[in-house]
């Protein structure tokens, strides 16, 4: 898989991050650079090697660097473009739902990430001459990463597309925790870079983000919007967030708990192949984008499905690692996860049962996933189809191997924290 991955990065020399090398899907070709996809590829590659991808990081950020600065044939901040022509860099021309505001925070998270890692190996004339420039005002506009990040700050609130890029809100889950990941990581990369200035702007801009995110806890789960309640995009959210310095939920916590347990539900009833699955004993569960999707017949998909894994494998770590878990939290965990009989409401405590129940629950989703796409060799596509199990629409989608191979990071991380484990579980 890592293999598959990597062939497209840096596609045709460029830097550019191909979404899938696909030109006939369901929705056209995907030979393009999306922004959202090639930001959060390139931040996954550098969390999953075990040597810092710096070449293909620098290749990246001149590709950004390219962009930003091209003038926008759409009448919109370039900065919130979706996608480019490989290997032109050219702004795509054709009708599509724009802006879309989170590929300025996710693209200054990957840079931040590289920029760090290059400042730790003493390479700080490349941060300075391209990621955080001295004069916002000169022909780099600050630098990749301020320019970006200076984008937030003025247009956190602005009305924007979804992250399936079909509907319009100011208010999308995802969107604000990745601003505000970016922009409280930026608070610090700026102090580091002595603009105490950016830092301040950076920092009461992620408050006021801060506080807008419970709210899309409605009491029964976390939603992505009040229009889109239910959506797999949350999930993946809530792994992003957990990244950042401030997390707006906890793994463990009972939000994200009963966010599980109600999408288990909805997922199931919304497709057959995990009823199927499950008559036949495969453990886990398969997660889509959300209940009534219509996209190439509406179907699980295999990035989402990898997030709820490295949610479950993230809250291992957590609790390995001390995380509380309140009573309330636990009976919904309970509730979502079909947690064995050793790990009882009575016993919270427990923690390396609970761990090794958290790390086997998301053991079970892969499991679930693994089932579908060994028969292609573990070619990772975008989708499976939601009666047969078959693989479907986008060949290579770029962003599953992103997401399968960063919850396998977390797989690992989880089982060192561990001494023991309890058998895959069935949460469907």
């Amino acid at each position: 898989m890592l293999g598959y991955f990597e062939q497209n990065i840096g596609v045709q020399g460029t830097g550019a991050v191909v979404a899938a090398p696909d030109q006939s899907t369901p929705g056209g070709s995907y030979y393009y650079h999306w922004e959202r996809d090639g930001a959060l590829t390139m931040l996954a590659l550098q969390e999953i090697s075990s040597t810092p991808p710096t070449e293909k990081m620098k290749a990246y950020s001149q590709w950004v660097i390219a962009r930003q600065a091209e003038q926008d044939p759409n009448g919109i901040d370039v900065r919130t473009e979706p996608k480019y022509e490989i290997p032109s860099g050219a702004v795509y021309t054709g009708g599509w739902c724009r802006p879309q505001n989170d590929g300025p925070p996710l693209r200054a998270t990957a840079l931040m990430t590289f920029a760090q890692q290059l400042l730790a190996s003493g390479e700080d004339d490349y941060v300075k001459s391209y990621l955080w420039t001295g004069n916002p005002s000169d022909e780099k506009k600050g630098g990749a990463i301020r320019d970006s990040l200076d984008y937030v700050v003025n247009g956190y609130s602005s009305d924007t597309c979804d992250l399936w890029e079909e509907v319009r809100s100011p208010d999308f889950f995802w969107n604000r925790v990745a601003m505000h990941r970016a922009l409280l990581m930026g608070a610090k990369f700026a102090e580091t870079m002595g603009d105490h200035d950016s830092a301040s702007r950076y920092s009461g801009t992620a408050a006021i983000i801060a506080s807008a995110l419970p709210s899309h806890y409605n009491g029964n789960f976390i939603q992505e919007e009040s229009n889109r309640q239910i959506d797999g995009a949350v999930i993946v959210a809530l792994n992003l967030g957990l990244d950042g310095p401030s997390a707006p939920f906890a793994s463990t916590s009972l939000e994200v708990a009963s966010t599980v347990s109600v999408y288990n539900r909805a997922v199931c009833a919304e497709w057959a192949i995990n009823k199927i699955d499950s008559s036949n004993g495969l453990p886990g569960v398969l997660y889509g984008r959300y209940p009534g999707d219509v996209y190439a017949g509406g179907n699980p998909w295999v990035l989402t499905t990898a997030a709820l894994a490295q949610l479950l494998y993230r809250a291992a770590v957590d609790v390995a690692g001390g995380a509380t878990v309140t009573a309330d939290a636990l009976n919904k965990w309970h509730d979502a996860l079909n947690l064995p009989s050793e790990v009882t409401r009575s016993t919270a405590e427990n923690t390396q049962a609970l761990a090794a129940a958290f790390m086997t629950a998301g053991d079970g989703v892969l499991t679930r996933l693994h089932s579908h796409v060994v028969a292609r060799g573990f070619h990772l596509d975008e989708q499976i189809d939601r009666n047969t199990g078959e693989q479907k629409s986008a060949k290579d989608l770029t962003w599953s191997y992103a997401e399968v191979l960063h919850a396998m990071v977390w797989r690992a991380r989880a089982s060192a924290s561990l001494t023991q484990a309890v058998p895959a579980l069935d949460v469907a």
